[in-house]
């Protein structure tokens, strides 16, 4: 189990990372709050997806790896749409 959490926080930093570097956001303080609600995303919805990737492929550390990745990334974009919608554009 300890295995799979840390799997998925280092697949959700993956992804975090990427998206900063495709999407950057130019204040800090929404960074850090897409940022969170990715890395939650990663742990929680994560482990979701990556169990039935596993049991659709038996892929193991690399169907956890790919859940983490997307939904650190997926999360951080969600995240970013509400804010836009709700607060306004930065």
């Amino acid at each position: 189990m300890a295995e799979v959490a840390s799997c998925l926080a280092v697949a959700g930093v993956a992804g975090a990372f990427f998206r900063s570097l495709v999407w950057p956001e130019p204040k800090w303080y929404r960074r850090v709050i897409q940022g969170l609600a990715g890395a939650v995303s990663a742990i929680f919805l994560g482990g979701l997806l990556g169990h039935i990737i596993n049991s659709v492929t038996s892929a193991g550390f690399y169907g956890f790896a790919a859940a983490g990745f997307l939904m650190g990334s997926g999360g951080e974009a969600a995240v970013k749409a509400l804010q836009d919608r709700f607060v306004g554009r930065s």
